[in-house]
């Protein structure tokens, strides 16, 4: 307690000062203020006094709380849980998720139905017999009375690598056939099956189509025939033979969206072999313009284009010689999905 004050005009003046400055203490000062009299003004004064020095220390305690930097969550790392925040541990493992995600591509497949109309020009050779046959798709269809085929490629892959298999199946007859003294009285039947099958490797451009593309591929061609020769001249005769030869090539994807106004894109492929593992020469050549389009929330494409496939085989000699010096060649048309 400090030393007193004896004035009752200062008790009341200082009474009023204490209730008016500092309201945290009014209890205190009510309590001093109810003796004005002696030693009355010493203890409101005494009241008033305490509590400033209180209201200074806690000012004092409040800067240096302010002062001190406090701990930023952000600073370590750290987000609240709950509404507009995520655990710790949950966005570490989004991360890593998202990182081994785009690391590795999803595997890709395409699926094309095709429909090929070949025409057939060269030389066919059975028991030693041989034929000219120069007929087109339209010629075949005309002059035979059996004429079907199934076609159709699949195509797989993992980022820039991806394995094919493309496969055709048909039998038709050319009954307008020339056999080897001129005469146009010859009919050859002939039953085939045809895979190619390989590995390619994307050199240049992604696989969506929509920019240039350059893709290398190198695997075999299964070829199997069963031909029948008949005549009203020459004894009927038939044979049949099935081989596979390693092919090399190259397919090239141009997008036609500016010339052309719209998703279009340009297919041109090509492969060459056989170099006497089997044939002394086979090769392929294909172009296409496809449309590209969704079909229920899928990427599909509908193409025309044109194809043709040449063999130069030949094997066994007099009676057992098989010759197959063909080229097939015709409109392509069909319809893709990819998934």
């Amino acid at each position: 307690m400090r030393a007193g004050r004896g004035s009752t005009g200062l008790s009341a003046a200082a009474c009023a000062m204490c209730v008016a400055v500092t309201p945290s203490a009014r209890g205190a000062c009510a309590s001093a203020c109810g003796d004005v009299g002696a030693g009355g003004a010493a203890a409101v004064v005494d009241v008033l006094v305490d509590a400033l020095v209180d209201a200074g220390e806690s000012d004092d305690a409040a800067q240096d709380s302010e002062d001190r930097d406090p701990v930023d969550a952000a600073d370590v790392g750290v987000q609240p849980a709950g509404a507009g925040g995520r655990n710790v541990d949950a966005g570490v493992d989004a991360d890593v998720d998202a990182s081994i995600s785009a690391s590795v591509e999803s595997w890709r497949a395409e699926l094309m139905i095709l429909c090929w109309l070949p025409g057939i020009d060269g030389t066919v050779g059975v028991g030693g017999e041989t034929a000219s046959a120069h007929e087109s798709f339209l010629d075949i269809v005309d002059s035979s009375d059996s004429l079907f085929g199934y076609c159709g490629r699949v195509e797989a892959g993992q980022g820039a690598w991806s394995v094919f298999l493309d496969g055709l199946y048909d039998r038709a007859t050319d009954e307008n056939a020339v056999n080897p003294i001129g005469l146009a009285d010859l009919e050859v039947t002939f039953e085939e099956t045809l895979l190619d099958f390989g590995a390619m490797y994307r050199l240049i451009g992604s696989h969506d189509g929509r920019e240039t593309s350059v893709d290398v591929y190198a695997g075999a061609r299964y070829t199997a025939l069963e031909v029948e020769f008949e005549s009203a001249s020459l004894p009927s005769v038939s044979d049949d033979r099935d081989w596979v030869d390693p092919i090399v090539g190259a397919r090239l994807g141009l997008p036609l969206d500016a010339l052309l106004g719209g998703p279009f894109r340009l297919a041109v492929n090509g492969d060459v072999g056989g170099f006497g593992v089997s044939s002394d020469l086979t090769w392929s050549a294909t172009a296409f313009v496809a449309y590209d389009f969704d079909a229920w929330d899928t990427p599909a494409s509908v193409f025309v284009g044109y194809r043709a496939v040449g063999w130069d085989y030949s094997d066994g000699t007099g009676a057992a010689a098989f010759t197959w010096d063909i080229v097939q060649h015709g409109v392509l048309f069909g319809f893709a999905v990819r998934f």
